[in-house]
């Protein structure tokens, strides 16, 4: 049985797949539609018309593609970690990087059948593993070290529960002492406002966010995480054209929509124990 959370997964594949024939793309995955089967198009039918959410979501994959390519033309072989890739194609599309893509054994399996990792361009490990019944620190084991890693841990967050938060980051910061993190978090605020209406979508889907907070970066900070940056969706989506609300509206009026939904990236040095 497919992970309820692998279901979204699909979702996000659809935005990407439909920003890449858009006429000003937000990220360009010419990639997503090589894994469009029949389950996916199924929930894709389901988003396809909520554009406003869509445009937000493709231009969060984009936010992410950037820092991560700011990263890798400065340091060609940085290890790059994607927690919950889903249908990531990053390491297909980015020149540089050395990748370890990490998710349930039926998304691994199914992107080795249609996209292998042996074509891909860059140095690219996936790694199965069943969320709950197997352990992480397990499956990251082989490849942990002290040097810089960045970690991306996107569409993710949300999803989980206060224990499943606690353990992923203790076992990121063991394996990985020394880490960038980039993740997109949600305030409450922001999810009772403007995503309640795709969020019973995604609760069609069998996935539900957990525990929202008004500050969800104060779990890292608590963690001894220093922020890098903030990067608001929403207003990144609005200033590239993908949006169509005036970018100044959600800098200057739309305070809520501006702060509520962004890309953290978040740092931790330490030596490993």
């Amino acid at each position: 049985m497919m992970n309820p959370i692998s279901n979204t997964a699909y979702y996000t594949l659809g935005v990407r797949a439909w920003d890449a024939v858009q006429a000003k793309p937000a990220c360009g995955d010419t990639f997503a539609s090589l894994f469009m089967n029949v389950h996916a198009q199924k929930i894709w039918s389901e988003f396809k018309d909520d554009t406003k959410p869509n445009a937000s979501t493709a231009s969060r994959h984009a936010i992410i593609d950037n820092q991560l390519r700011q990263v890798i033309r400065t340091a060609p072989y940085s290890r790059v970690v994607i927690i919950g890739a889903g249908f990531d194609t990053r390491c297909f599309r980015l020149k540089g990087g050395n990748w370890i893509e990490v998710d349930e054994p039926s998304i691994i399996n199914y992107k080795e059948s249609i996209l292998p990792s042996s074509t891909a361009p860059n140095s690219l490990v996936r790694i199965p593993i069943e969320f709950g019944r197997e352990l992480l620190s397990e499956k990251l084991k082989p490849f942990s070290t002290s040097l810089k890693t960045h970690i991306v841990i996107e569409g993710v967050f949300m999803y989980l529960k206060s224990d499943e938060r606690e353990s992923l980051i203790t076992v990121l910061q063991k394996m990985f002492p020394n880490h960038i993190i980039y993740c997109d978090l949600m305030r409450k605020s922001f999810f009772e406002s403007y995503s309640k209406k795709l969020h019973d979508k995604i609760v069609s889907l069998g996935a539900s966010f957990r525990e929202m907070s008004e500050y969800p970066e104060s779990f890292f900070l608590q963690k001894g995480y220093t922020t890098l940056s903030s990067t608001s969706i929403p207003l990144y989506a609005a200033e590239h054209g993908n949006l169509d609300v005036p970018a100044f509206l959600i800098r200057y009026i739309f305070k809520r929509l501006r702060n509520g939904y962004a890309i953290w990236r978040l740092e931790i040095s330490g030596q490993k124990t």
